[in-house]
C-alpha cells in the first residue's frame, strides 16, 4: 500500500497517466525502483512528473499511513476487493480512497447522488431534504459531497432515516475546511462514510471540487440535480454523470427563475424530468429487487415533521381551503387550493395568476410532499 500511496502524492489526484503508470509497470512499487531513463523512455510522465518522482522518498506515504491509522482513516485501493467496480472502469480512477466510517458495497447496493447548489432555495432545501430521506429509507446509498447548502440537507435527510450516506469530501479527510458542517462530517462518519482521494491534511484548493465530482457522478447509478442556477459548480457533477453514461434526473423548475437556469437547460439537452420518485424506483427496482422496499420510502410520518423544521419560511397562510403541508411555497399552495377534482390534467389548473413554468414546477413540488401523484395519460391525482 505505500507504494500506491507514494503514487498517489507524487502523481496528484485526478491524473489520469496515474493509471496508465500502473499498467505500463505493473505495479506502484516497480515505478518507484525504476531508473530514471526507464521513467522517461515510457512516454507516460510529463518534465514535471519525473522530476517529483525522482525527489520524492518513500517516507512521505509512511508517515501518510502512519496519520491514518492514528486517525481511524481506511485506505481502499484500486485492485482491492472493495474498491466499487463502477469507479474502476472511468477513464481516469482514482489510485485509492481514503474512508472514514463503514464503506459500503456500492457493487450490490443502489446508489443515488444529489446534488445542488450552496445558495439554495426554500424548496430546493425541501426537495433536498425529502428525497434523500426517502431513497435513504427505501434502501439506497444516497451520495453528496458535504458543502453547505443542497449537500447539507441531502446528508441531513438520509441520516434521519437512519440510512446510508456518503460523503465525498474534495480534500483531506483532516483538513480543517468548512468548520461550521464539521458535526455533519462526523454524524455521517457515524452512520455512513467520508470519502477523499487526498490524504488526510491536504487542504481544498479551487480546483479540487471539480477533481472530486467525478468520484461523486462514477459512483452512483444515476445523479439528482436538485436545483442549478447558469453557473453552478453542481452542474459539473451533473455533467459527468452524464458523459459516463449513467442516469441523470432533474427536478423542472419555473423557467422566468434563475435558480432553475442550469437546470432547466439539462432538461433541454436530455436529462430525465425527476416529477415523483417514481420515476428512480422504476429505472432501479428490476435491477435491485430485493434491496429497495417502496413501503418504506412512502412513511412519511417522521418525514413531515421533520420537513417543517427544515423550512424558513414558517409564516402560515390563513386562507387555505384543504388540509395540506403549511411548507409548501407559495405558487404551491395556489395550485393546490385550485384542483377541483380528483384527476386533473396541468392544462384544466385555471384561475392561479401563475405562469405554466411555475404551476408545473408546484406540481413537481406537490408530488415530492406526496400530495399528488402522476398517473397514465399525463394526468395526475390527488393522494388520499
Amino acid at each position: 500500500m505505500k507504494y500506491l500511496v507514494w503514487l498517489n502524492e507524487v502523481m496528484g489526484a485526478g491524473n489520469p497517466r496515474s493509471v496508465r503508470a500502473l499498467e505500463h509497470f505493473g505495479s506502484a512499487q516497480k515505478i518507484y525502483n525504476a531508473t530514471k531513463t526507464q521513467r522517461e523512455t515510457s512516454g507516460i510522465f510529463s518534465k514535471k512528473e519525473i522530476t517529483k518522482i525522482n525527489k520524492t522518498p518513500l517516507s512521505i506515504a509512511t508517515d501518510i499511513i502512519s496519520d491514518c491509522i492514528n486517525s481511524g482513516i481506511d485506505i481502499i485501493g484500486i485492485g482491492d476487493k472493495r474498491y466499487p467496480t463502477s469507479l474502476r472502469v472511468i477513464e481516469n480512477p482514482p489510485l485509492l480512497l481514503y474512508v472514514k466510517g463503514k464503506f459500503p458495497d456500492f457493487n450490490n447496493t443502489p446508489t443515488v447522488a444529489l446534488v445542488g447548489p450552496r445558495k439554495v432555495s426554500d424548496y430546493g432545501k425541501k426537495a433536498a431534504y425529502s428525497l434523500s430521506f426517502r431513497l435513504a429509507r427505501s434502501g439506497f446509498i444516497v451520495v453528496s459531497g458535504g458543502a453547505v447548502g443542497c449537500d447539507t440537507y441531502a446528508h441531513a435527510g438520509a441520516l434521519k432515516a437512519g440510512g446510508t450516506t456518503v460523503l465525498v469530501m474534495g480534500c483531506g479527510i483532516n483538513a480543517d475546511y468548512l468548520p461550521k458542517n464539521k458535526p455533519l462530517r462526523e454524524e455521517v462518519a457515524k452512520n455512513g462514510c467520508l470519502i477523499s482521494e487526498y490524504s488526510p491534511k491536504t487542504m481544498a484548493t479551487k480546483y479540487s471540487f471539480p477533481v472530486r465530482n467525478r468520484i461523486m457522478a462514477a459512483l452512483s447509478l444515476g445523479t439528482v440535480l436538485i436545483e442549478a442556477p447558469a453557473t453552478s459548480g453542481a452542474l459539473i457533477t451533473s455533467r459527468l454523470a452524464n458523459e459516463m453514461g449513467r442516469d441523470l434526473f432533474v427536478i423542472p423548475g419555473a423557467p422566468d427563475k434563475p435558480e432553475y437556469k442550469g437546470s432547466n437547460q439539462l432538461l433541454r439537452d436530455g436529462a430525465r424530468p425527476l416529477l415523483d420518485l417514481s420515476d428512480i424506483f422504476g429505472e432501479y427496482i428490476p435491477r435491485f429487487p430485493d434491496k429497495i422496499n417502496i413501503e418504506r420510502a412512502y412513511d412519511t410520518k417522521i418525514l413531515e415533521k421533520e420537513t417543517k423544521k427544515t423550512s424558513e419560511n414558517s409564516q402560515k397562510t390563513n386562507n387555505i381551503s384543504k388540509k395540506f403541508n403549511e411548507s409548501l411555497s407559495k405558487e404551491a399552495k395556489i395550485v393546490y387550493n385550485c384542483i377541483d377534482k380528483q384527476k386533473f390534467l396541468p392544462e384544466e389548473i385555471l384561475n392561479t395568476g401563475l405562469s405554466s413554468g411555475e404551476i408545473l414546477s408546484a406540481l413537481g413540488e406537490l408530488q415530492m410532499e406526496m400530495l399528488i401523484r402522476a398517473v397514465p395519460g399525463g394526468m395526475y391525482e390527488l393522494c388520499n
